[in-house]
């Protein structure tokens, strides 16, 4: 996890999830499909997936890769989640929703969106994070009960030498961590256990609240 000292953010070892095995229940309540590019999203979608397991529900959990046979209207609950790269989320994640939208529609669904400008407090961060969120729901013709941002990791040892140092020009602009031996990890991982105990519990579900780091 990564906590705050004074302008800066510091590594601190988390006790954060490893990644999840592909698990498919063929009598589950709900299904949890993700898309992951550096594995983090893939440890969120587990850590909600756990959460709505200890509420009870048998949970579909799936990476988009997996998903083909994986039919919505077969389940009372769909979550689905991406990560944010140069603001666009997965391909595979769009067009697994394209596909789907229409029986998407018939179900409660949550879309669950990572990105490090969800660990952002500002107005513009959230709004912009938001924007891409919505662009999502346009480009694939779902209307998600509920969506979510998330704040994600800053990866640096996943990165790919390229990467890695776009990252850190970006992080240096934007006053975060640029130390590339280390990586960061903003998820608030008790907020995740929340929101997946909610949905699982059936609770009211609405736009905009929940688990924000």
């Amino acid at each position: 996890m990564a906590c705050r000292a004074g302008g800066g953010w510091l590594p601190v070892m988390s006790q954060s999830p490893t990644l999840p095995d592909h698990h498919v229940a063929p009598d589950a309540d709900a299904l949890v499909v993700y898309a992951s590019t550096h594995g983090h999203t893939a440890k969120i979608a587990a850590r909600l997936a756990e959460a709505m397991r200890g509420q009870g529900l048998e949970v579909d959990l799936r990476d988009v890769a997996h998903a083909a046979d994986a039919a919505p209207g077969r389940y009372d609950l769909v979550v689905a989640g991406g990560s944010l790269h140069k603001e666009h989320h997965q391909k595979e994640l769009a067009e697994w929703v394209t596909a789907r939208s229409d029986a998407l529609a018939g179900v409660r669904s949550m879309f669950f969106s990572v990105s490090l400008s969800a660990a952002d407090d500002g107005d513009e961060a959230r709004a912009s994070a938001q924007r891409c969120i919505d662009d999502f729901c346009a480009q694939t013709g779902w209307t998600p009960t509920r969506t979510e941002r998330i704040a994600g990791a800053l990866q640096y040892r996943e990165y790919d030498p390229f990467t890695r140092q776009l990252m850190r020009l970006l992080m240096k602009h934007m006053g975060r961590p640029t130390d590339a031996s280390h990586d960061y990890d903003y998820t608030d991982w008790d907020a995740v256990d929340r929101l997946g105990r909610e949905i699982a519990r059936g609770a009211e579900i609405t736009a905009g609240a929940g688990a924000r780091a």
